[in-house]
């Protein structure tokens, strides 16, 4: 029995994991013809609904505004062994753009300021109305959009004051310890009432509550003990 197999298979955290960390996914649009495939960069709204940056000149978005319905495939980077046998998480819905979520996509990918402010990228927000995950061999396991996504009713104060919440976390002492122990140089990005996304270079990883958290002060004191306890775990 390898490490993999000894660990208990909770389908909705690896599913959740899945669709926080992954940064790029394979998006289905309809065409007049034909269904079309591309490859999209991608990061999570609050709730974790995916949020891509589209171009107009691109024909995805241009199926997009014909006929917003489409999916995202979202797998895991590539692994030695058997692909299928990797988890991987497709959503459904309708793909729109959304005023919101800027700051989220631009925390996620960097590198997408040197052209998010051009006039033809808009951001799109795709509305999860189906699941599909399997989490590798026989590990298939049905789900619904409400399982998938995190519950912000009421979060609206934790939404807002996410900005001081990532300055006062990230400075926290023992936050490298969630990622390695031995590089002090993660970072966390984003958050939501279920935890919070940190990141290393290219590197990206998840630390999730056990409960969660909507309002701030409980969000950090959460995030701090979970800072504190992985500290505690870390050899002197």
């Amino acid at each position: 029995m390898n490490a993999r197999d000894a660990q208990p298979f909770d389908a909705i955290v690896e599913a959740r994991r899945l669709l926080r960390r992954g940064g790029t996914a394979a998006l289905a649009t309809l065409s007049a013809d034909a269904p079309l495939t591309t490859l999209v960069a991608v990061a999570s709204d609050f709730d974790g609904a995916p949020l891509m940056l589209l171009s107009t000149l691109s024909v995805h978005t241009r199926n997009l505004i014909a006929d917003p319905r489409s999916s995202l495939l979202i797998s895991t980077a590539a692994q030695r062994g058997d692909p299928l046998n990797q988890p991987r998480l497709t959503v459904l819905g309708k793909a729109t753009p959304t005023p919101t979520g800027r700051a989220r996509y631009l925390a996620r990918h960097p590198k997408a300021r040197l052209y998010a402010s051009f006039a033809d990228f808009q951001l799109y927000r795709l509305d999860v109305e189906g699941v599909h995950f399997n989490g590798g061999f026989a590990r298939a396991a049905p789900m619904t959009p409400s399982q998938l996504l995190s519950d912000v009713a009421g979060a609206d104060g934790l939404i807002a004051a996410e900005a001081d919440l990532l300055k006062r976390i990230n400075a926290w002492p023992g936050l490298a310890t969630l990622g390695a122990p031995a590089n002090p140089s993660w970072r966390a990005f984003a958050l939501d009432p279920d935890g919070f996304d940190l990141r290393r270079g290219g590197a990206v990883t998840r630390a999730n509550f056990l409960a969660p958290a909507k309002h701030p002060d409980e969000w950090f004191e959460r995030a701090r003990g979970l800072v504190d306890a992985r500290a505690a775990d870390r050899p002197a």
